[in-house]
């Protein structure tokens, strides 16, 4: 079976189109790689032939389909068609002129390599023999005729006007299709995989992996990030909730990867469309908003947005907006509240955490629903109330009105309150809802479910289009959900698992999920969110090898800090660039002090911050939540 660049005939193929699609995808066999309309940079005039097959032995063949009939064709020359279209006809050009002007751009795209990569055009080069020098294989072209039998093209005398060796008829197309092709191609190839591999790159660069020469996204990624993105009339009329996708997948699977083609694909190929890309790490988004530009992507089509960020861009021109108490704040004035009512049953840091489970879980309006344990489960909380559980819930909610009122009173919030102002800006009128054709989720295992409710109104209901990636064992957040509760239809139809790991290495994924099993918790978490660890595909060809990662002690910060910026120093020595290695802390308040030790030994340091460039020739320093889902050679976990 060939492997297509889309999973399934997309909605807007012709009748022929789909047919020839299916066709080349179950006739040809492995190896054999399919592009379904692809954009071809000639040096006249950009083109978009219907199909473009590569083999290791037919080299490139393009695929003009034509769904015309015997009895559809009024005539035909060397150079037009006349077709009937109902009660007129119509003039086209002869396909087979057609598909040589489509052979000739995809030639002239290949070569175009030889003046902005030399080295990779030198690549597809014959080494050796007479044709020393030229391209390996050759370019040939292809008109399908899907509803035109061999015994009726014989009849019609349309060989004197086209090469029956240039032909595709209905007859063709089944098993031995691949001999059709290797008939049609000009001389018979010999590519190897490398080779192969190179014109993928070439002749489809949104699937290259920003940052590699040569690393492609697979076909299920680029099949999944290209999923059904034109929804049926009668979907959008009976559509009630949003029309969801999941993808899950294993650390350094292309989960972000995956989310911005898609956001890419989208907005290509509905160009009126409004699409959002959220996050909640704010290092991470001029990470993306990088990667999408270095894909192909259009900036002006695709808003990528810190969720918080997002937030206060909406609040902040109606006045809604107030500077959130940080969690210290919150705690002080939860002791405060504490001290005044004499209660000594909860400590600052519990009920800090249990204010923001509520205002998380529950819409604003129904806070009071906490007070019902049948209705309310504390599930993810990792504690539990203890002795009456109602009385207990009572306590605690008497606590949480005081905290509020006392915010309230002065004209305070927290970050828990954020989603929960938009949502009732949105309810009043004040900020309009259904903004976006399509919201896309990053690392949604950080999401709170009120915020996943903001997301979520915002999507048009004529298009209902969610996207979301994640994976829950990669969770450094308490904010445990199920997706039934947040009133996604997800099922086994349209969630997606990818077990491919392409950026860690086998020993450091083995290390990091023995400590992910060693722990109750995590796995108790997991199955209470209705998810679980995802093992990578370990029989996987590509699945890199490296060294084991190392466990060090020290006997103070300071020694670890030292020996830190020693071995940072060595590295560099080795070839290493600054930019390869990061640092990360458990704290803000260390941060500083690894800072001074790389200072010390003059290495060039950066603590990132918001939309950081990653390629600043620096070290990077941060806490482990901002380094969510970056990607660095050399990683320190200190503190």
């Amino acid at each position: 079976m060939a492997l297509m660049n889309y999973e399934h005939a997309p909605d807007n193929c012709t009748p022929g189109e789909r047919v020839v699609f299916n066709a080349l995808k179950h006739h040809l066999p492995d190896g054999y790689f399919v592009w379904f309309e692809p954009t071809l940079f000639g040096k006249k005039m950009s083109r978009y032939p219907d199909f473009v097959v590569m083999g290791s032995t037919i080299g490139l063949v393009v695929v003009e389909v034509k769904d015309w009939s015997i009895r559809g064709i009024r005539s035909a020359s060397k150079d037009i068609f006349e077709i009937y279209e109902g009660e007129t006809i119509s003039v086209r050009t002869n396909p087979e002129k057609q598909a040589r002007e489509h052979m000739l751009a995809l030639r002239d795209h290949i070569e175009s390599y030889e003046k902005t990569d030399p080295d990779v055009y030198r690549s597809l080069l014959k080494t050796r023999g007479t044709h020393k020098g030229r391209l390996a294989f050759s370019t040939s072209a292809l008109v399908a005729f899907p509803n035109i039998t061999r015994e009726q093209w014989q009849s019609s005398g349309l060989g004197r006007v086209v090469n029956e060796k240039q032909v595709l008829l209905k007859d063709d197309l089944a098993d031995d299709l691949a001999g059709r092709f290797l008939q049609a191609a000009v001389f018979k190839a010999a590519l190897s995989q490398e080779q192969l591999e190179t014109l993928k790159w070439m002749l489809y660069p949104q699937i290259r992996v920003p940052g590699t020469q040569f690393k492609l996204l697979d076909p299920e990624q680029i099949n999944i990030s290209h999923l059904d993105i034109y929804l049926p009339p009668e979907a959008q009329r009976i559509a009630r909730e949003p029309l969801a996708k999941l993808v899950r997948g294993a650390v350094g699977s292309g989960k972000t990867l995956i989310l911005l083609n898609r956001a890419k694909f989208i907005s290509e190929v509905n160009p009126n469309w409004r699409v959002l890309v959220l996050t909640y790490n704010k290092s991470l988004v001029g990470y993306m908003r990088q990667i999408f530009e270095q894909i192909g992507g259009d900036p002006a089509r695709v808003k990528i947005a810190n969720f918080h960020r997002w937030c206060y861009d909406l609040l902040s021109p109606l006045d809604m907006f107030s500077n959130p108490q940080d969690e210290s704040s919150c705690k002080g004035l939860i002791k405060s509240i504490l001290d005044k009512t004499g209660v000594n049953t909860f400590t600052p840091e519990f009920l800090c955490q249990e204010f923001d489970w509520i205002k998380q879980r529950l819409h604003y309006q129904s806070w009071n629903e906490y007070l019902d344990p049948d209705k309310v489960k504390r599930v993810g909380r990792g504690r539990g109330l203890g002795g009456d559980e109602r009385q207990k819930r009572q306590a605690v909610y008497d606590l949480f009105v005081q905290y509020q009122q006392h915010l309230k009173k002065n004209n305070l919030c927290d970050w828990a309150d954020i989603p929960n102002r938009v949502l009732r800006a949105m309810e009043q009128g004040v900020i309009k809802p259904h903004q976006y054709h399509a919201v896309l989720i990053d690392e949604a295992q950080d999401f709170a479910p009120s915020w996943f409710r903001v997301a979520f109104e915002m999507v048009k209901p004529e298009t209902n289009m969610v996207f979301i990636v994640g994976d829950g064992a990669q969770r450094i957040y308490r904010r445990d959900f199920t997706w039934k509760e947040l009133g996604l239809g997800i099922t086994r139809h349209n969630s997606f698992v990818l077990n491919r790991s392409y950026r860690s290495t086998r020993e450091i994924v083995d290390v990091a999920l023995d400590v992910i099993r060693d722990s109750p918790t995590i796995a108790a978490d997991l199955r209470d969110a209705g998810d679980g660890i995802i093992n990578p595909d370990d029989q996987y060809d590509h699945f890199r090898h490296g060294l084991v990662p190392v466990l060090l002690s020290f006997d103070s910060p300071h020694q670890e800090y030292q020996s830190i910026a020693a071995e940072i120093a060595n590295l560099l020595g080795q070839g290493y660039q600054p930019q390869d290695i990061a640092v990360f802390q458990r704290h803000h308040n260390n941060v500083k002090q690894i800072a001074q030790a790389l200072g010390k030994d003059h290495i060039p340091y950066q603590v990132m911050k918001d939309n950081l460039n990653l390629k600043t020739p620096k070290v990077k320093i941060c806490t482990l939540h901002s380094a969510k889902g970056l990607e660095f050679k050399v990683v320190f976990v200190c503190g």
